[in-house]
């Protein structure tokens, strides 16, 4: 029970800078995505299914508090990405820093992926939308990714210490 209410904690977190702080750090419209960051992390560190539970969690409390009317959207494309991520789990398979953010990249594409595929995006509009947003704010989320798994990474190592 205390690991889940830590984990929730983190989601807090996750959520705040993602509707404070991202908007403040933008760079002409371009956000990180925080909130993925709290999935893929969760993915790696718990494995796949707490990846999707806390992707369909996160999914459905943006699909909730955002003006979208595809509801469901984001749901499915956070819980798919939290059970691909998942799959990769450290418990199994020890991954270093330069493999978990090209994991968080790719977590990233793959979310835009299954959300437009549900939304529908013309054709024409797939490879300007990839180049203008998809791309800039995946290449801005493994920046803030690295800063959070060196985070983490660092208070994993002082708890082993510790303990």
């Amino acid at each position: 029970m205390l690991t889940f209410i830590k984990h929730f904690v983190c989601f807090i977190l996750a959520v705040v800078l993602q509707t404070t702080v991202a908007s403040w750090i933008g760079i002409s419209g371009q956000e990180p995505d925080f909130i993925l960051i709290f999935i893929v992390v969760m993915a790696l560190s718990r494995g796949p299914v707490a990846g999707m539970l806390w992707g369909f969690f996160a999914g459905f409390s943006a699909d909730v508090f955002s003006s979208v009317d595809w509801l469901g959207a984001q749901t499915i494309a956070f819980t798919c990405v939290g059970f691909a991520v998942g799959q990769l789990e450290e418990r199994f398979l020890r991954l270093n820093l330069v493999t978990k953010v090209t994991l968080l990249g790719l977590a990233f594409m793959l979310n835009d992926v299954i959300f437009y595929c549900i939304v529908g995006i013309e054709q024409e509009k797939v490879l300007t939308f990839f180049l203008t947003n998809t791309l800039p704010e995946c290449l801005y989320t493994m920046v803030f990714g690295v800063f959070c798994f060196l985070l983490l990474n660092r208070i994993d190592r002082a708890t082993r210490r510790n303990v």
